[in-house]
Parts: C-alpha cells; sequence; structure tokens
C-alpha cells in the first residue's frame, strides 16, 4: 500500500505557511549568508562579530526564561528544577570563578553544540507530526541522524576541534594520542554511513506500510546538516563559522517562542499575564520582543564575560568580572539544561500549545505510565545531568586546579599532529618553536601557513625572519616582500625589507621601503642611517649627511651614525 503523500503546497504541513516557514524555519541561511557578506564588506567581522555573537547567543536564552518562570502552570510543573537549577549552576560557577578556573568553557561549548543539534531535531519532529508521523524509529532515527551529522562536522572541523583541544589542555587534560583520535574519526564516518543508511531504510519501509511523512522534513535536515558543515568545516574562521550558524539558530528558536505563546494567547491557553500581553499577534508586540531580546542580548556585550577588560571591570574593578562572568555562564548552562525537558515535541502540552496532531503513545499506555513517570520526575534528569555535567565538571575542575598539564608547546604539537591542515596551529607551533630557537621545524610549520593562508602577513614576516636568521636572504627577501606588500603600513617589515635589500646591493628597491619607514617612525635611528647609506651609494652624499645627522641626533651613542656623518662630512668638504 502507498500512502499519497501530502503536497507541499499543504498548509497543514507547515507551522506557519511556506513562505515564512522558508524564511524561518527551513532555508533562513538563503537570507543569512548574504547578510554577513555585505556587513563584512563595511565592517572589520573579527570585532563585528564578537559583538553579534554574544548578542545572538545571550539573547535567546531570554525567550526560555520568560516560559520558565512566568508560566504558572508550567512552574507548578518544574517548581523544583526553576528554583534548585539556578541556584546549583550559579554556586557551582562562582566556585570555579573564585578558584580562577577556566573548564567549565569546555563544557558549555560541548551543551551548545549538542543543544544546536538537537534543536534542528526538534524541528523534524515538529513536521513530521504535522504529518502525523510519530512512528517511535523515525524519531529515534531522526536523533541519531543529528547526532551523526553535527558530530561529523565537529571532527572534520580543524578550527572547532582547535578550540575544543585548547579547552581540554587549558583543563588538564592529557595529550590526545593522534592515532587513537584519527581511528575514532574514521569509526565515526561509518557511523554517519551507517545511521544515514538505517535512516533511508526507514523511509523506504514507512512508505511501503503507507505512513504519511511530511516532505518538508527532509529539507530542514538537508539543509541544517548541509549548513552546519559548512560553517564547521568550509569556513576557515573560527568567529565567523559560529557567527553564521549562531544566526541561524536564533532565528529559529526565538521565532519559534513567538509563534508557540501567539499560538496559546490566540488559542486561550495562555495562563500567565506576561504571556499573554507579550505574545499578541501585533507588530507592536513583535517589536517588543525582539527588543526585549536584544537587550538582555546586549548585556553580554556590556558585561562581555569572556574578557576582564570591559566597561564592568572599570566601574566595578576585576573583582567584579567573576560574579559577571558567572551569571552569564549560569544563564548559558540554565537555557540548555531547560530546554531539555520544555520543549519535548513528544510532551503533550507542548504539542498542544502548538497545535500538533497525534499522541506520541497511546493513551491506555500512557496512562500506565503515569505513576513511573512522575516518580522518575527528579531521579532520571537527576542521573542524566549529573553524567553530563556533574562528574565532567568536578574532573576537569580537579585537574585544571592540580595544574599538572603539558606544556603549551607540547599542546600545539600534539594538535599539530592530529589537524595538521589547521592553519592557527601551524602557525601558534612554528612561532613557538622559533622562540625556542629551533629554526628547522619552525619553518616548516610556517611553510604549511603560508601555502594555505599566502595572505597572512603575519606567517610571511615571522618565516622571512627565520630564514633570514639561517642566512638565505633570498627567501628572506621574497617572504618579506609578500608581507610588505600585504600590509604596506607595517614600518617593521618595511624597514627590515629596505636593510636586506641594501646589504644585498639592491639599493633602487630598498629605497622605497627606507624612505617609508622613515615617514612613519622619524626617530628609528637605524632606518635613518640605512637610508642615509642608501643616498651615499647612489652619491647624494648631503641628502646622506642630513639623514646620519638626524640619526645620530636620536642616539648620540648611536656610533656607526656617527662614524657615517663624520664619512660624509669629510668627502662634502673635500667637494668630491
Amino acid at each position: 500500500m502507498t500512502a499519497l503523500r501530502p503536497a507541499f503546497t499543504d498548509r497543514r504541513l507547515w507551522i506557519l505557511d511556506p513562505g515564512r516557514d522558508m524564511l524561518l524555519f527551513v532555508l533562513p541561511m538563503a537570507w543569512i549568508l548574504p547578510i554577513i557578506w555585505l556587513l563584512g564588506n563595511h565592517f572589520d567581522l573579527n570585532a563585528f562579530g564578537v559583538v553579534l555573537l554574544a548578542v545572538g547567543s545571550a539573547g535567546h536564552h531570554l525567550p526560555g526564561f520568560l516560559r520558565a518562570y512566568t508560566d504558572p502552570n508550567l512552574f507548578r510543573r518544574y517548581r523544583w528544577r526553576f528554583i534548585l537549577a539556578p541556584l546549583f549552576f550559579l554556586s557551582v560557577c562562582l566556585a570555579f570563578a573564585w578558584f580562577n578556573l577556566q573548564s567549565l568553557k569546555l563544557i558549555l561549548v560541548l551543551w551548545g553544540m549538542w543543544h544546536g543539534a538537537m534543536q534542528v531535531n526538534g524541528f523534524l519532529r515538529i513536521y513530521d507530526s504535522k504529518a502525523g508521523s510519530i512512528a517511535a524509529a523515525t524519531a529515534w532515527l531522526d536523533w541519531a541522524m543529528c547526532l551523526a551529522w553535527f558530530g561529523g562536522g565537529i571532527l572534520h572541523s580543524s578550527t572547532r576541534l582547535m578550540g575544543l583541544f585548547a579547552y581540554f589542555y587549558g583543563s588538564g587534560g592529557s595529550l590526545i594520542p593522534p592515532d587513537g583520535f584519527l581511528a575514532f574519526r574514521s569509526a565515526w564516518d561509518i557511523f554517519i554511513l551507517g545511521v544515514t543508511f538505517l535512516f533511508a531504510v526507514n523511509a523506504w519501509r514507512q512508505s511501503r506500510q503507507g505512513r504519511l511523512f511530511n516532505p518538508i522534513k527532509p529539507v530542514i535536515m538537508v539543509s541544517s546538516f548541509a549548513f552546519w558543515w559548512f560553517a564547521m568545516v568550509k569556513v576557515d574562521n573560527l568567529l565567523l563559522g559560529l557567527v553564521l550558524f549562531e544566526i541561524f539558530h536564533d532565528v529559529q528558536y526565538n521565532a519559534m517562542v513567538w509563534v508557540y505563546n501567539g499560538k496559546r494567547v490566540a488559542g486561550g491557553s495562555a495562563s500567565s499575564p506576561v504571556e499573554s500581553f507579550l505574545f499578541r499577534s501585533t507588530p507592536a508586540r513583535l517589536v517588543l520582543y525582539i527588543g526585549i531580546v536584544l537587550a538582555y542580548g546586549w548585556l553580554g556585550v556590556v558585561f562581555d564575560y569572556a574578557t576582564p577588560q570591559t566597561a564592568m571591570t572599570q566601574a566595578f574593578g576585576k573583582g567584579a568580572m567573576p560574579i559577571w562572568s558567572s551569571l552569564f555562564m549560569v544563564s548559558g548552562f540554565l537555557h540548555f539544561y531547560f530546554d531539555g525537558f520544555l520543549w519535548r515535541v513528544r510532551d503533550p502540552h507542548f504539542r498542544s500549545g502548538l497545535g500538533l496532531a497525534g499522541s506520541p503513545i497511546p493513551a491506555e499506555q500512557a496512562k500506565r505510565n503515569k505513576p513511573a513517570r512522575e516518580w522518575t520526575l527528579w531521579l532520571f534528569p537527576g542521573l542524566k545531568w549529573s553524567l553530563l555535567f556533574v562528574l565532567p565538571a568536578a574532573a576537569l575542575g580537579f585537574t585544571e586546579y592540580r595544574g599538572k598539564m603539558a606544556s603549551e608547546l607540547d599542546q600545539y604539537r600534539n594538535m599539530a599532529l592530529i589537524i595538521p591542515e589547521n592553519w592557527y596551529v601551524n602557525f601558534a607551533l612554528g612561532s613557538m618553536e622559533m622562540a625556542k630557537g629551533e629554526s628547522d621545524p619552525a619553518i616548516q610549520h610556517l611553510e604549511r601557513v603560508v601555502a594555505d593562508k599566502p595572505d597572512f602577513g603575519s606567517a610571511q614576516a615571522t618565516l622571512a625572519a627565520l630564514y633570514l636568521k639561517q642566512g638565505n636572504k633570498d627567501s628572506a627577501v621574497a617572504h618579506y616582500s609578500r608581507a610588505a606588500l600585504l600590509d604596506p603600513n607595517d614600518e617593521q617589515v618595511g624597514g627590515l625589507l629596505g636593510k636586506l635589500l641594501l646589504s644585498q646591493g639592491k639599493v633602487n628597491e630598498a629605497l622605497p621601503h627606507l624612505r617609508q619607514t622613515v615617514e612613519w617612525d622619524p626617530q628609528n635611528k637605524y632606518a635613518l642611517n640605512n637610508l642615509g647609506i642608501a643616498l651615499q651609494t647612489q652619491g647624494k652624499i648631503g641628502e646622506a649627511a642630513e639623514y646620519y645627522r638626524r640619526a645620530f641626533a636620536v642616539d648620540p651613542q648611536f656610533s656607526s651614525a656617527k662614524t657615517n656623518l663624520d664619512q660624509a662630512q669629510k668627502i662634502l668638504a673635500s667637494g668630491r
């Protein structure tokens, strides 16, 4: 038996309607990417992106808190969780801040990635429920697909792995065996293929059994997975990749909260005065909703829990920063924790509020399970979050407090073996090896950087300095020239290149760099002296003497400038 397939035009399959669902839930990346591209042409995304990320990541916490603490019925159901969870997370975060421990950030990042995957899973279940598809096997495979593909995106993202490794090693974690990690990643790739195969087989079997499915689900699944992999794997700028998916995530989340609460208000099921006031479907209420979300997010920028150099620090002193930092870390943990049970598609209250058809379990089974579910309301979540938060936090906090961690050089060497394609790891490692006097391995790592990112001026300049140290002037000139071309305003590079070209007798090539260096820094005695030498080589003795004189005036102990000046004056006096 083959079921009559629901068509895309069937409005019952959409949360709102085809146009708005496509913009907000299914394909928001279609307009996110062009906007970020345009912003990148007018703003420094490294600075602007930090603000955008802070506003988005913190701002979308608020809608969930509004639902948790303004709905009396919901609060009664989860009273002790809503009371104790904030106190618990705050206590832990303050304790870590007191001992200046950073390892909670690793847990927060991992929870955030899990949260992103499960939000996509929630939308898959919502759209399937719209078509009456509530099979348990399908729900499990949707969950497994999100886990597999999101996890794979992380394991193949050298930029994201670098950040995770840095957090892990900074928490006192032991160095990860490269062969073990690569084997695990290969096994995960097989897991992705296996889960995807089972998903396809299940879809085929459901179709053969005449069970309806929502054609929108595979679209949102493919688009979400593809966008995640694009942001994590293809975008080599970690901040930009995070910003891209954060906007995607926030648009979906904030829009869903607005839709869900709006349906409750319109259907007369809203039980909170705040909900009834804020979520009326009017333009003014929508603007107010967006405004308070952005205002809450802006607190993340004002308090800037990532660094201590903020206006809050200046106003209240550095001692205030652990408190503010802990508050916003608590905000993140609570958001992830609450969303683990507030927005479950199988929850009858959520289904009713969203107007979803069907029941996640048969009525008789639900009736039989009711006592057990009430008895386990605190036990099972307690065990689950102990495994996901308490034990990891205790282990990481202990290892970080103990302070027995690998040196930063060994950490980056380990990362270079696991993610050798990461340009930043190679640059950091090459710079550290250069500082240690290990020129040969430093050159190898920096050559990888300039091969992958030829437009990275700092790597070109560092590599040039290494070649110069080894006496390879031709390679040094080549890389200094590239660095000067990439950043014409780098006076240090310009001065070094001019001096090097001068030592090779390339006076005409050296002069522009030396003149520009002197213009940038009129007190640079070495550039003044070298410019004088170049001019004297061209027979411009009078002009050369002036630059020698200026260099000597900057530093009367600069013997080279004094000697050159005396010689130039003798030449001028002799009339030659």
